[in-house]
């Protein structure tokens, strides 16, 4: 089951005012580096926009966030709550879920669901055990 992140009025304004910002640049002073830096730009935040998604597939939870993806084992999940950190994570809002894990390294992610119930409801249905923290 696919879960497109929830995007933000601001994160939007962001991902559509820069790049626009860095094209008027580019077209009133033509540079090829400034070309080339707004080209990169453009399709990062692309990427990021377009490319920001949670798939839950067999058990496993799969956190794409741009180019970097994430693995976790929904066995795994120790607890879910509700998050309002700004802290960089593969979510296009701050209406975040904080996920809880087992990992040695990095046992804490964040994700903006658009459909925050469904994506809990399906997480429950693999490890019932997840502590829903409030």
């Amino acid at each position: 089951m696919i879960f497109k992140s929830k995007v933000d009025i601001w994160m939007g304004a962001i991902f559509i005012a820069v790049p626009l910002a860095m094209i008027y640049g580019v077209i009133t002073e033509p540079d090829a580096i400034l070309m080339l830096i707004t080209a990169l730009i453009i399709v990062l935040f692309a990427t990021l926009f377009f490319g920001t998604k949670y798939i839950i597939e067999d058990k496993v939870l799969i956190i794409y966030g741009g180019i970097f993806k994430k693995r976790i084992p929904i066995e795994q999940i120790r607890s879910l709550r509700p998050s309002k950190n700004p802290f960089s994570a593969p979510a296009l809002s701050l209406d975040r879920i904080e996920i809880t894990f087992d990992d040695p390294y990095s046992g804490i992610t964040l994700v903006s669901p658009k459909d925050k119930e469904a994506f809990v409801k399906k997480l429950l249905e693999v490890n019932p055990n997840i502590k829903l923290v409030s």
